[in-house]
């Protein structure tokens, strides 16, 4: 929601310039005309902060617009200049990481995918991001833009203001390093850190299946589970900045019949522990051990293997998918009782997106108690795919200088060079 303030002391005046430069990015080509009455400042003052706006390129002019129905002069037509700044996005996972370079309305205009052992040390890892980066910044374009920010998403508990990992199961040794301090020494850029399934949630919030929604829940299925939260706009991470994380729920409460989930339940003790890739790989072999009807060999599986047996009605397949659904199913429910959102959005790795899973999940949720929350809700897959953690980080850069409701003008000062 952009305010309406008058003008007059230079705060002010920096707050009509950036609400100014939001609503044309949001609603442009607009006139003068209509900004002033948007605001109901004057069109003095509308066109000094345009000329300050146009001196920075932020705004330029296009042409000319109708006249209104009296006729008249024609109004000239203003428009937001995405490629006045740019913004790079950094996913890093335990054994590949993508990179990203993007304008200021989250276009990708080049990205990369490195790969690396698994437990590999930070410093290999950024012998290997940092000549990709530097590449990004000799870029024709990128040389006369505006620096807004290089955003990092890692797997963890991580300390966003500080920018360091607390706790990381799959990059234990990069634990208490201030890795927002080695990248904005490296390249002079400010840096942002956040985990990478609340990065993704926030990228879907303001560019995919979740933006037209204030109140939302991510949920990340793949090779374990996590959960990333939106509330009234704005990424919820709790005390601790641990909220969301679903994998260390409690599984046992859940499993009241084990006969239920017999190819995949195993006396696991947390839902992270049974929604794993490695888990559903063991459930195909204990069922071809056991010749339960099916098209799959052992020496054959793969998670990509489940995933079309499934969608070829193989049996076994369809059993595997169907427990692994139920079991987020109960997740879904008790994530929807507790926090009551308007969208639940399924996303992660290839696993996610299977049809089959996404109908049984469906009918799990479907089955619970309490009906009202659940008819509410709208459950679909996440829209960003294998680029939501690059644009998740590349949101975090741009948040509160274009989308939050919360204007951050100390950055947009710095940003804009002003005292």
């Amino acid at each position: 929601m952009l305010r309406k303030v008058g003008y007059g002391t230079k705060l002010v005046r920096d707050y009509n310039e950036l609400n100014i430069l939001r609503f044309i990015k949001l609603y442009g080509p607009l006139s003068r005309a209509q900004l002033s009455k948007k605001y109901k400042i004057s069109k003095a003052t509308v066109s000094e902060i345009i000329t300050k706006l146009m001196e920075v390129n932020f705004v330029k002019e296009i042409g000319m617009g109708k006249s209104t129905k009296i006729g008249g002069r024609k109004p000239i037509l203003l428009e937001f200049n995405p490629k006045a700044g740019f913004a790079i996005g950094i996913e890093i996972k335990r054994d590949h990481a993508r990179v990203a370079l993007t304008d200021l309305n989250a276009h990708i205009y080049k990205q990369n995918t490195i790969e690396y052992p698994e437990n590999v040390s930070l410093t290999d890892v950024l012998v290997l991001l940092f000549p990709l980066i530097s590449d990004y910044l000799k870029e024709t374009w990128v040389k006369s833009a505006k620096p807004m920010g290089i955003g990092v998403s890692i797997p963890g508990l991580i300390d966003y203001k500080k920018g360091c990992i607390l706790e990381s199961d799959s990059l234990k040794e990069w634990e208490g390093v201030l890795i927002k301090k080695i990248f904005e020494k490296e390249f002079g850029i400010e840096t942002f850190i956040e985990n990478d399934v609340k990065a993704i949630t926030f990228g879907e919030s303001r560019f995919g299946n979740g933006r037209n929604y204030n109140n939302m829940i991510y949920l990340w299925v793949g090779d374990g589970i996590g959960a990333g939260i939106v509330i009234n706009g704005e990424l919820y991470r709790g005390v601790s900045a641990s909220a969301g994380e679903v994998g260390f729920y409690e599984l046992g409460y859940y499993i009241q019949n084990e006969a239920e989930f017999k190819w995949l339940y195993n006396g696991h003790k947390t839902f992270g522990d049974i929604l794993s890739e490695k888990v559903l790989i063991e459930g195909a072999c204990k069922g071809i051990r056991e010749n339960f009807e099916t098209g799959m060999k052992e020496n054959e599986l793969s998670i990509e293997t489940i995933m079309d047996k499934a969608l070829e009605d193989d049996p076994l397949a369809l059993e595997l998918i169907k427990e692994y659904a139920g079991i987020v199913g109960i997740l879904c429910i008790n994530l929807i009782n507790t926090l009551n959102p308007e969208i639940l959005l399924i996303g992660g790795d290839h696993l996610a997106y299977n049809t089959r899973l996404m109908e049984y999940i469906r009918e799990r949720v479907k089955k619970d108690e309490l009906h009202t929350p659940i008819l509410a809700v709208k459950i679909q897959n996440a829209g960003l795919k294998d680029v939501s953690g690059v644009l998740g980080s590349v949101g975090l850069v741009l948040d509160d200088i274009f989308y939050s409701e919360q204007l951050n003008l100390g950055r947009y000062r710095a940003i804009f060079g002003k005292s």
